[in-house]
């Protein structure tokens, strides 16, 4: 009777702790970071970003796990899965016997209890005491999630080596493809590793992996989860892994981490508006380019595109070899001198508080300037000749040093530091007197990345807007934008920096930076010793940053900005540009025409003299148009060959007769003439 009331105690209390003490218990379960994963606009996914150096994971909800890799999972790891509450009293009377008959040791883990381990004492050595608790804690985890719960948990915390918590993450890693993508042998090699990752690494050892491959084949064979037919094929099929990891864009996914890291981002899924197909065809074409400029010592590039309309960033390319031991430099955000391409915001600046115009002349002779110390400031001009008196237009685009220095002097450092900063040009962190006048011609080091975006408010009429990186339904497409300056004074820079004629005297017809066929903003600069070349420009649909240099700081040879980033940025503008066929520079017709004339180099044959500005500074710009093919156009004025696109007024009497010829390989192909009067 005593026996039997201990008997019945003993079940009464394990009844309880069995069907209701879990109830009583909380089990929370660490759950492991998510991976940050980046993605083009495309929705390409262009790398997962390891979460605190440890971890490789997303969460998978279960219905998304392949039905064969769900089967042959609890095939492999715990047959009765779906039939024990956490804890399976079958298999551990089995254990017990095997290890107490063959000194096995067997430990009858269920998944739950695997679970339970992980996370809570996967290091700690397993004793009895430690074995009740995780039954305790499995049959309590049992009543908190459904069955297809608890596989969800086990599938996306599982270790498949190589820091990939997640099956998806193992998939992508071994094979380049996503789960749903895996065969069935590709399938059960992923849970094949599982058993014991070091021992089994697909990779490292392959005999010891393949042998447990064969084994769990036959043992899935034999439990009639895989038939004679296809356990035939799994086996036949070739055993191969990537061994390997392969970033899309890894410049990119560097920058995306490093805003993770300064908190800028969220981890997650980042989308972002980066275009891989465009980033891979531009970097195609500067590689190819960058071949042509190695007699040049040009070694190394990068390039920045900017959607104008939108300020999206499509494409952000740091440069060769990247993924070399001397390549991972994100070299647009490199502080480096940006030279000339200053220029453009301090003529911009003079506009606007001077009353200036494109038309207002300035002298380009020598200039000495007093420091605080015992030399003399002598800025010198990048030809080392003197144009004497030059329009402020003619000074800009030839990009001529000492006028530059002349206009500094007169707005003075201060404000022109002011302007720079409110278009979040950051890197200016010293005091004016550091930079002094050498800052008009950049001689100071920014950020090329930062230099870009200021740039648009010249591409967007006056405002300055940030670059958008990560697509966010909740903005407009120009968010972050604000009023720097009023458009007629960006408007009369952007003139001057496109008008094709304006560029003629410093960038010959037919060179790089020559466009006729449509609208092209250019300035470019060169750093001191030949370091550095870069090009900022924009065209109707895109703004875009070209840099040359060296990681080795070697000077490169005969660059300037036609012949060193220009020649990259010719062949971007035309693989992204289509034609404009309302460009007012010059259109080429489309109809057959035998003959040449001369178009509107005067509305009516009559220029209209504007009394606002002295005569002695208002020219004729000769323009034309043509489908014939040449080579050489010679303009004649009462008879006498003019060189010049522009005609000055004090050249043209009562009526002058203009003449044009044009050749093809020395042959006069065709001639048209008209007269032209002045109006007051």
């Amino acid at each position: 009777m005593k026996t039997l009331k201990i008997l019945l105690f003993v079940f009464v209390w394990l009844y309880g702790i069995y069907f209701f003490f879990p109830y009583f218990i909380k089990v929370e379960l660490q759950a492991i970071p998510s991976s940050t994963v980046v993605y083009d606009i495309n929705n390409i996914e262009l790398w997962e970003i390891i979460t605190e150096g440890k971890y490789r994971h997303r969460n998978t909800n279960f219905e998304d796990f392949p039905e064969f890799l769900k089967t042959v999972f609890i095939g492999i790891e715990d047959k009765r899965f779906y039939f024990h509450s956490g804890v399976d009293f079958l298999w551990i009377l089995r254990a017990f016997k095997n290890n107490m008959l063959w000194g096995n040791t067997e430990g009858a883990s269920t998944l739950e209890n695997q679970i339970i381990r992980n996370h809570y004492w996967l290091n700690e050595k397993r004793w009895y005491t430690l074995k009740i608790k995780e039954f305790i804690l499995s049959l309590a985890l049992n009543k908190k999630y459904s069955k297809d719960e608890i596989l969800a948990i086990y599938l996306n915390t599982i270790n498949f080596w190589y820091l990939n918590f997640w099956a998806e993450s193992a998939a992508k890693f071994y094979y380049q493809k996503s789960l749903s993508e895996l065969t069935k042998a590709e399938m059960i090699w992923l849970l094949t590793i599982i058993k014991n990752p070091n021992n089994f690494n697909p990779i490292t050892k392959k005999s010891a992996f393949k042998r447990r491959f064969e084994v769990i084949v036959n043992a899935l064979t034999k439990e009639w989860i895989l038939s004679d037919e296809e356990k035939k094929l799994i086996l036949e099929e070739p055993l191969t892994f990537y061994s390997g990891e392969k970033n899309k864009l890894p410049y990119i996914v560097d920058f995306v981490n490093t805003l993770l890291k300064k908190d800028t981002i969220k981890p997650g899924k980042i989308v972002t508006h980066f275009d891989y197909y465009l980033s891979e065809k531009i970097d195609t074409l500067a590689k190819t380019t960058l071949k042509s400029l190695s007699w040049k010592n040009v070694g190394d590039y990068g390039v920045i595109i900017i959607d104008r309309k939108t300020m999206d960033l499509r494409v952000m390319i740091w440069g060769e070899n990247y993924d070399g031991k001397e390549g991972q430099v994100n070299a647009s955000l490199a502080l480096r001198q940006p030279g000339s391409t200053l220029k453009p915001f301090l003529y911009a600046l003079y506009f606007e508080q001077f009353g200036k115009t494109p038309s207002s002349s300035i002298l380009d002779l020598p200039v000495s300037y007093p420091t605080a110390f015992w030399y003399s400031y002598e800025p010198k001009n990048y030809s080392l000749t003197y144009a004497w008196e030059v329009s402020l237009a003619e000074a800009l685009s030839q990009s001529i040093n000492i006028p530059a220095v002349k206009i500094l002097h007169e707005i003075w450092i201060e404000p022109f530091m002011k302007f720079l900063k409110n278009i979040w040009i950051n890197s200016l962190t010293r005091e004016s007197d550091y930079y002094w006048l050498s800052l008009a011609l950049g001689s100071w080091e920014i950020s090329l990345f930062e230099l870009t975006r200021a740039y648009s408010i010249f591409a967007k009429n006056g405002a300055y807007c940030d670059i958008n990186i990560f697509i966010d339904d909740d903005k407009s497409s120009n968010n972050h934008c604000k009023m720097s300056i009023d458009k007629k004074y960006t408007d009369m820079v952007e003139e001057i920096l496109t008008n094709r004629y304006f560029k003629l005297a410093w960038f010959p017809i037919h060179s790089n930076l020559d466009f006729p066929d449509r609208n092209v903003f250019v300035k470019t600069g060169t750093s001191r010793n030949f370091k550095d070349n870069w090009s900022i420009w924009f065209t109707s649909d895109f703004i875009i940053w070209v840099w040359v240099w060296n990681k080795d700081g070697s000077e490169m040879k005969w660059v300037s900005g036609a012949s060193g980033a220009g020649d990259i940025f010719r062949k971007i503008v035309y693989e992204l540009d289509t034609f404009d066929a309302n460009t007012p520079i010059l259109s080429l017709q489309n109809e057959h025409q035998d003959f040449i004339k001369i178009t509107a180099p005067l509305d009516k044959n009559t220029y209209q003299i504007d009394a606002s500005i002295p005569q002695e500074k208002q020219s004729i710009e000769l323009k034309y148009h043509t489908n014939i093919d040449f080579d050489t156009l010679v303009w004649k004025v009462d008879g006498k060959v003019f060189e010049k696109p522009f005609l000055s007024l004090s050249q043209i009497q009562q009526k002058t007769s203009i003449q044009v010829e044009v050749y093809k390989d020395g042959v006069l192909l065709g001639s048209d003439s008209v007269e032209i009067s002045l109006k007051n």
